[in-house]
């Protein structure tokens, strides 16, 4: 009889170790579901936090306030005194694809372009053939536009109200 005892208690230890892996097993799995879930929950949180920032930083098409006043028209068909507003990209030459068009002889059909981006406007020369002049010094790649400065495309001088 002690080998029938010593078989029962040996099956019973099996069915206890089983269990023992079955649940160990199912720990292990619930444990990667929770680091799964709490993970997925961080980057949807970081995610709409930054989509959130980028979108309160990012300028409404309606907020820009960058205007372009004529302080001498020079040939052009522009008058003293006379505003043009400025696009987050804004081309400005003789040609009419032009956002601005003047009509200087001075000015080449693409001479300059005056863009918005991350808080600040830009202004470069486009390869004119009298130049861009910001505040009387040669303007060749971007460079940056501030209110009340003094800009000539050719002989037509203006002031960024911005």
């Amino acid at each position: 009889m002690p080998d029938l005892q010593f078989s029962q208690s040996f099956e019973t230890f099996d069915w206890f170790i089983l269990a023992l892996r079955a649940a160990f097993i199912f720990l292990v799995y619930f444990f990667l579901w929770q680091v799964a879930r709490v993970t997925i929950r961080e980057l949807v949180t970081i995610g709409v936090r930054t989509s959130d920032a980028e979108y309160e930083n990012a300028p409404s098409p309606g907020a820009l306030t960058g205007t372009i006043e004529i302080i001498d028209p020079a040939m052009s068909s522009w008058q003293r005194g006379a505003t043009f507003s400025l696009d987050h990209f804004t081309s400005i030459g003789r040609y009419e694809n032009n956002a601005v068009v003047l009509d200087d002889d001075y000015v080449s059909g693409a001479h300059a372009e005056i863009m918005f981006e991350d808080g600040d406007w830009w202004l470069r020369d486009v390869g004119s053939t009298n130049g861009t002049l910001l505040n009387n010094r040669q303007v060749g790649d971007w460079s940056r536009l501030s209110h009340g400065d003094i800009v000539e495309f050719g002989r037509v001088r203006t002031r960024a109200l911005l």
